[in-house]
């Protein structure tokens, strides 16, 4: 009597219960084969991109671009433009003797990179690079054609 008077007790107690388990697997191996498409399938420069933090901030008269970059030298960094692309990389290799005795070894590996569009008409003789507390950044002095023109909108 009690089960007639609750109504979710007249339906199936659940339907996770009546999946066959090689449906479940086979729906895992789709998502899991979709996943790896997608992560190779991706453009290299935004899988290197996703790994430290990268700020943009365009104005009137440059764009100022900010990137973490942590453990590097200045020396080590690399800013390059190139018709329509920023790029700003690095790379380090430090090896040391961790015992007096010479047997011990510690090695470390870092590198960074980032690469982004940017408008044609930048001042390449004007950027300035600078490398403080472990962000590089970088100034990109508009010229006249990379600066924004307002554009009049008419009603009808």
């Amino acid at each position: 009597m009690l089960k007639s008077l609750t109504p979710w007790k007249n339906q199936r107690d659940s339907g996770l219960m009546e999946v066959a388990p090689q449906d479940e697997l086979a729906q895992f191996r789709a998502n899991f084969d979709r996943m790896l498409s997608k992560m190779w399938s991706a453009d290299l420069d935004d899988s290197w991109n996703n790994g430290w933090g990268c700020e943009v901030q365009d104005t009137e008269d440059e764009i100022v671009v900010r990137a973490e970059a942590p453990g590097f030298e200045p020396d080590e960094i690399d800013v390059k433009l190139s018709p329509g692309r920023l790029v700003m990389q690095a790379e380090h290799k430090t090896e040391h003797d961790t015992s007096e005795n010479g047997n011990g070894h510690f090695s470390s590996y870092g590198k960074f990179y980032r690469s982004m569009s940017v408008p044609a008409g930048i001042e390449a003789d004007n950027i300035e690079a600078i490398y403080k507390n472990g962000i590089v950044e970088v100034h990109l002095p508009k010229g006249e054609e990379a600066k924004a023109k307002r554009i009049a909108v008419k009603a009808q």
